[in-house]
């Protein structure tokens, strides 16, 4: 079944950015601009985790939280609250219940290793490897290699040189150790250029059974392995 997430924010910019981050076939997202919009989707589709900023309109972060904290029917969800670096910002969002709070700007390793925590999904393990890959449709390119960061059953990250847009569709081969060859086509969801190399956020679609079984049962083998 797959775990429900709800991002709270005002800024249509961040809502889109968090998103981005947990860009996982596991999840069902849901967004909100409001407190009050943001505990009416609580109410009416009760989720497993609730991402809100602490400055929001109408109801704030951390007044959203104690409310749901004392309702009886709402109160099981964990919450992880963003805010501004500063002492009055880290003391409300500390004090009102929430599980978790990260201090902005963060870097999306941060929210994704506290969503995993709380959600008890397996993270995407390091898995240093030469693929290759074709970018696929109309501006189809011949072949090029690249190496991956790391893995999960609906995606993986990889740096190359060569330049791609978000929705590029690309054609990937690797070798998963102890399976063999994978081969799958992958779209392009997110871009990361503050490396020395940008890197790639693929989402696999159309993967075979068997190879998805098969990146659960490496990533289940190698969890707690690798830094």
């Amino acid at each position: 079944m797959k775990k429900k997430v709800l991002i709270a924010d005002s800024f249509r910019g961040t809502l889109e950015r968090e998103q981005t981050i947990l860009d996982r076939a596991s999840f069902e997202m849901f967004t909100a601009i409001s407190g009050s919009e943001a505990l009416a989707l609580h109410r009416n589709h009760p989720v497993d985790l609730i991402i809100t900023a602490l400055e929001l309109n109408d109801i704030s972060g951390d007044d959203l939280c104690s409310i749901i904290r004392k309702d009886n029917k709402l109160k099981n969800v964990s919450i992880i609250i963003t805010c501004d670096n500063n002492p009055a910002c880290v003391e409300r969002a500390s004090h009102c219940g929430a599980n978790a709070y990260i201090t902005k700007p963060f870097h999306s390793d941060q929210l994704t290793e506290k969503v995993t925590a709380l959600l008890s999904i397996p993270r995407r393990q390091s898995y240093r490897v030469l693929l290759k890959a074709s970018i696929k449709g109309t501006l189809a390119t011949d072949s090029f290699y690249c190496s991956s960061q790391d893995i999960s059953a609906s995606g993986i990250m990889i740096d190359t040189e060569r330049v791609m847009n978000k929705g590029d569709i690309i054609s990937l081969s690797f070798v998963l150790p102890g399976h063999g060859q994978i081969s799958a086509d992958c779209e392009i969801v997110r871009i990361d250029t503050r490396g020395a190399v940008p890197g790639y956020g693929v989402r696999f679609f159309h993967l075979l059974r068997k190879d998805r079984e098969a990146i659960k049962a490496f990533i289940a083998g190698r969890s707690g392995q690798i830094s």
